[in-house]
């Protein structure tokens, strides 16, 4: 009888929690981590684990696509702050700490990958945002770094697929630089290019662009359908800042030609400006093909050029007292007979 006692005291001092009696009961989901739904019971979670992979969130049914899966259809503001699926927070004064790392350690892998499916059309969102909120020392938002000292690394690297999108885009909003590159280590690299608020561009290695050619965008007569790469064009006589074909001989209107593949084209039009289908570039300096006929006599390298009278093609310059003001340029090949198209250096004189 005493031993009957002792077990039933011993059983109910180990069943029964310190201070209180309560009993856990309730029913659950196969791979669904539990949790308390009272006091005194338990039911499902939104956790989810099946084999290795945990799902957190997510419709009835959805399995975990990755070791750990989140997935939130949150659509209100949480603690004050934009709903996300993920949120890492560290407090750390150690150089190199983060909310949230990933790694890839081989092969074509990502570390992190981020996408956003949003179809609004005023608001799509983002795959990735970076962010800082510190006001001095070198901090930055999004920082990508190449590490590898040989092959085809790239620390940035963007794509667009659509044709009106952009593959990198910088708004420096007080009106800052936009834009800043330099070379050698990150910690004292030396600035060689740089593009300010106005969208100046200050570059000490100096620019070199695919053509030949300096050329100004001018509106034409007549619309620039009208108009071919190589036309020899003179100043409209209608005093409307526009150009037309050359016409006569020995004009002393002449202004270029019209460029093939300008290497620069000045504009009067700013960035966000719709550009005018009326306009052509001009090459006004600089080696570019030009339209020209043979009917002052054969053209040879080094040649003067002038207006002629057929329409849009240069001759040979060879009445020395009409060239004055008259030359467009200098051939530099050849045209023995007929019409044809040169390379032409551009001196306009």
């Amino acid at each position: 009888m005493k031993r009957s006692l002792f077990l039933t005291l011993v059983l109910s001092f180990c069943l029964v929690p310190l201070g209180r009696a309560q009993q856990v009961t309730g029913s659950g989901t196969t791979n669904t981590i539990p949790q308390f739904t009272s006091s005194t019971t338990i039911g499902d979670s939104i956790i989810k684990q099946i084999g290795g992979r945990v799902l957190v969130g997510g419709e009835p049914g959805r399995l975990p696509d990755a070791e750990l899966s989140v997935v939130d259809f949150d659509n209100q503001f949480v603690n004050g702050l934009q709903p996300v699926a993920v949120h890492g927070i560290i407090s750390s004064n150690l150089n190199f700490s983060g909310g949230v790392r990933g790694d890839a350690t081989s092969g074509a892998a990502i570390g992190v990958i981020g996408e956003t499916f949003a179809q609004d059309t005023n608001d799509g969102g983002g795959g990735i945002e970076g962010l800082t909120l510190a006001t001095s020392g070198f901090s930055f938002g999004a920082r990508g770094e190449a590490a590898g000292s040989s092959g085809d690394t790239v620390g940035v690297f963007g794509i667009d697929n659509s044709p009106t999108g952009v593959a990198g885009k910088f708004i420096n909003e007080p009106g800052g630089n936009i834009l800043v590159g330099g070379v050698g280590p990150a910690s004292a690299s030396r600035t060689v290019f740089r593009v300010d608020g106005h969208g100046t561009v200050f570059a000490d290695g100096g620019f070199r662009p695919f053509g030949a050619d300096f050329a100004e965008s001018v509106g034409v007569k007549g619309g620039a359908e009208h108009y071919a790469p190589g036309d020899l064009l003179v100043i409209d006589p209608s005093g409307e800042r526009r150009l037309s074909l050359s016409q006569s001989s020995y004009s002393t209107l002449v202004a270029g030609v019209y460029s093939t593949q300008p290497g620069v084209v000045a504009s009067a039009h700013r960035v966000g400006e719709a550009l005018p289908n009326n306009e052509v570039p001009l090459a006004v300096v600089g080696i570019v093909p030009c339209k020209v006929t043979a009917e002052n006599g054969p053209i040879m390298a080094g040649d003067l050029l002038v207006t002629s009278s057929t329409p849009g093609r240069a001759m040979k310059g060879s009445d020395r007292a009409r060239m004055l003001g008259a030359v467009v340029g200098k051939a530099l090949e050849p045209l023995r007979e007929g019409t044809g198209v040169i390379q032409v250096l551009v001196t306009l004189q």
